[in-house]
């Protein structure tokens, strides 16, 4: 049984965090996993008899990020098996990553029999599905093809095959109406929005090539600069690991997010850059996902290049944001120069290139403030919200432009 955290640390991370979002509870506890599992050496342990579903995703989020990383620590934990006592979900993740790092060369048979016994019910959790599809080759290497035959009799399966195999790409209609007619959000989470931005970042199918994000303020209306040209500001929404959007640490998921204030301090500055970075969540699971139709035109309402949202959010996808780095890209060949690619956030231009100067972050945060009608303040970029549409408009392999935009209706 694993056994690296003493439940006395866990409870002095969570006690007193009522009042903070769950962004930034996530993140710290994701934070104080990390340090925990690199210090493993020299802390008191305990079982992880005490965590809580939320507690046990973090920490395997934790987990993993390391593993991928290369951490000698991450490696020493996955030579255990997960506890029994963790949700299956969890389990099979735990498991999935042993697999992928060579520290078993199949599952458990606890583990299998329990997978099998939970897949033959009518009704399913859509996370094990997802996770299934997502790693079925890994599965598949590991001899489990009875569980993978057995997910393929459900429906989910097909959601990941879905995105991996079809073309998503809207109509140049479709794409100019989602920006002028994109319903408003008096009704959505009981108005919680009504005084928000909304974002819509087209980008390219292949994710090398920089989105541009344009933008319309509190009163519906497109911002513009000064001599009234549409207002633009250009992103990366690409996976430094060249992963799909729908595992951990894959691109940034085309459809839309909602933008929940800002971190609470531009801390990790090399990785996160020097200005707070905002906070993405994906729209609440609803019946036939209602709440997102609510967000769209009727015209999107039965398309698909929304989904990708829609499945990252039920896989368990989290710690979306938009912010700059520290980091600098020294390859001038690379198609995204001069961005950094991320673990799957959406990333401004930062530092110096070339001799131009790039705050990008800064200027995002400023200009959704003004678009609020909010003076532009530090203490303001915690009143930031906004709706984010994340677009895939076709195959080019270069930059998005207004020139492009402008061919679509949006000038």
């Amino acid at each position: 049984m694993l056994q690296w955290i003493a439940l006395s640390l866990l409870l002095s991370i969570t006690q007193g965090f009522a009042s903070i979002s769950d962004a930034v509870l996530e993140e710290t506890l994701y934070g104080q996993f990390q340090a925990a599992i690199e210090s493993s050496s020299k802390t008191k342990t305990q079982s992880y008899q005490g965590f809580t579903q939320f507690e046990q995703t973090v920490f395997v989020d934790a987990l993993w990020d390391l593993a991928e990383e290369g951490s000698f620590k991450a490696n020493k934990v996955l030579n255990q098996e997960a506890p029994l006592h963790f949700d299956l979900s969890q389990k099979l993740r735990i498991a999935i990553l042993r697999l992928k790092y060579k520290k078993t060369t199949s599952l458990p048979v606890e583990l299998e029999q329990e997978l099998l016994n939970h897949l033959r019910n009518p009704s399913v959790e859509t996370k094990v599905i997802y996770l299934i599809a997502a790693y079925e080759e890994v599965l598949l290497l590991a001899g489990a093809s009875e569980v993978v035959s057995l997910a393929r009799t459900h429906d989910q399966f097909f959601d990941i095959v879905q995105i991996e195999d079809s073309n998503s790409e809207m109509t140049n209609d479709e794409i100019g109406d989602l920006f002028h007619n994109a319903p408003d959000v008096t009704t959505y989470m009981n108005g919680e929005y009504v005084k928000s931005v909304k974002i819509f970042m087209f980008c390219r199918t292949n994710r090398l090539y920089p989105c541009l994000m344009v933008m319309k303020n509190i009163h519906g209306d497109a911002v513009r600069d000064d001599e009234g040209k549409l207002w633009s500001n250009p992103s990366l929404a690409s996976s430094s690991r060249g992963l799909p959007s729908y595992v951990r640490n894959g691109n940034t998921p085309a459809g839309i997010h909602t933008i929940d204030s800002v971190m609470p301090v531009a801390d990790s500055q090399l990785s996160f850059g020097k200005f707070r970075r905002m906070i993405l969540n994906f729209v609440p699971k609803s019946s036939n996902e209602v709440l997102i139709k609510s967000l769209l035109p009727a015209s999107s309402h039965n398309s698909d290049w929304w989904k990708p949202a829609t499945v990252a959010r039920d896989i368990g996808r989290n710690h979306l944001r938009i912010h700059g780095t520290g980091k600098i890209n020294i390859d001038k060949n690379t198609p995204y120069y001069p961005f950094m690619r991320t673990s799957g956030c959406i990333a401004q231009r930062e530092n110096i290139y070339d001799g131009v100067t790039y705050k990008d972050q800064r200027n995002l945060l400023d200009s959704v403030m003004k678009a609020m009608d909010l003076d532009m303040t530090y203490v303001n970029e915690t009143n930031i919200k906004g709706i984010l549409y994340v677009v895939e408009i076709d195959e080019q392999s270069a930059p998005v432009t207004l020139d492009d935009l402008a061919l679509k209706g949006i000038e």
